[in-house]
């Protein structure tokens, strides 16, 4: 957008906060202090011309008071629209990583380990079904379900490195690196749908 922190010219502040609607407009006002002056001075100018306030005096509301931008490891996402993006995406990344268990199980059943080869098939199908149920709609149901298969994977993967005779540190980092990815984006679902 227009913050403060952007170094890009080409985006026309003077043409676009005239397109917003009053609920995007309001919230620039909340966050006027990190945004570039001439783009706050023409949201104010842009709220009093729709008379959602009526004058710069009217800022000094609480409903108008300047949001704090605090680090967060798991951002608030205010609009619903944008959550349901989020989730989407997430969702989606969690069904392409059940692909993993698909391929080691076709490859335990071909090096003839048919019962460990069944049991990683069905885990990867169950991983998928319930990762794609989340691409519908949000439910927390599939979401503990999914931190709980992804302790039990990780369990798994874990003895099995550390039953061969020889790993790598390769190894250990790209199994912490993933299982960290999908933990995150597992409590990123379950945090942003807590409101």
């Amino acid at each position: 957008m227009w913050h403060k922190r952007s170094v890009k010219p080409e985006l026309d502040f003077k043409k676009n906060i005239p397109d917003c609607s009053d609920e995007q407009l309001i919230e620039i006002l909340k966050l006027r202090k990190h945004y570039q002056p001439e783009a706050a001075k023409l949201a104010v100018q842009e709220a009093i011309r729709r008379k959602i306030i009526y004058s710069e005096q009217d800022l000094m509301a609480e409903e108008f008071r300047c949001e704090e931008l605090h680090f967060s490891f798991f951002p608030r996402i205010k609009r619903q629209e944008n959550r349901v993006k989020i989730r989407r995406s997430i969702a989606r990344s969690l069904v392409l990583c059940g692909v993993l268990p698909l391929v080691f199980g076709f490859m335990e059943i071909k090096a003839e380990k048919l019962p460990e080869g069944l049991l990683i098939l069905l885990f990867g199908v169950f991983w998928m079904i319930s990762s794609a149920q989340l691409v519908k709609a949000y439910h927390q149901l599939f979401v503990k379900s999914l931190m709980i298969g992804a302790v039990t994977a990780l369990v798994f993967i874990s003895y099995h490195i550390l039953s061969m005779s020889s790993f790598s540190l390769m190894d250990i980092f790209l199994l912490l690196a993933i299982t960290g990815f999908i933990f995150y984006g597992l409590l990123f679902l379950q945090k942003m749908h807590q409101k």
